[in-house]
């Protein structure tokens, strides 16, 4: 039974372990490496153009904004409204049902009259 509780503490152990040095691994593959440290501050300095005088602008007219032509207006005819017929409405006089022969009280049942 002492054995068996030592064992199962050894290896909650050697779980602990693993999973540090796991973490651990994962961790240091994912941190990038960039090398910038050992350079000193001036050593792009040669990458970048070399620096210029500004060019002087010239002043430039500014364009006066003319007027817009306002559109002249058309004048449209005013609308004219067509009657549309509607249909009658349709009344069902056979008590409510379809005529489609489902039991109903149509004109197809001469034993109802």
């Amino acid at each position: 039974m002492l054995m068996r509780r030592v064992l199962w503490v050894l290896g909650a152990l050697a779980g602990v372990v693993l999973a540090a040095g796991v973490t651990y691994a994962a961790s240091s593959l994912s941190t990038p490496r960039v090398g910038l440290s050992a350079e000193p501050p001036s050593a792009g300095a040669d990458l970048a153009p070399a620096a210029t005088a500004a060019p002087r602008a010239k002043p430039t007219r500014t364009p006066t904004p003319r007027p817009k032509p306002t559109p002249r207006a058309t004048p449209r005819p005013a609308p004219t409204t067509v009657p549309v017929p509607t249909a009658a409405p349709t009344v069902d006089d056979h008590g409510g049902g379809d005529d489609s022969g489902g039991g109903g009280h149509g004109r197809d049942h001469p034993e109802d009259d």
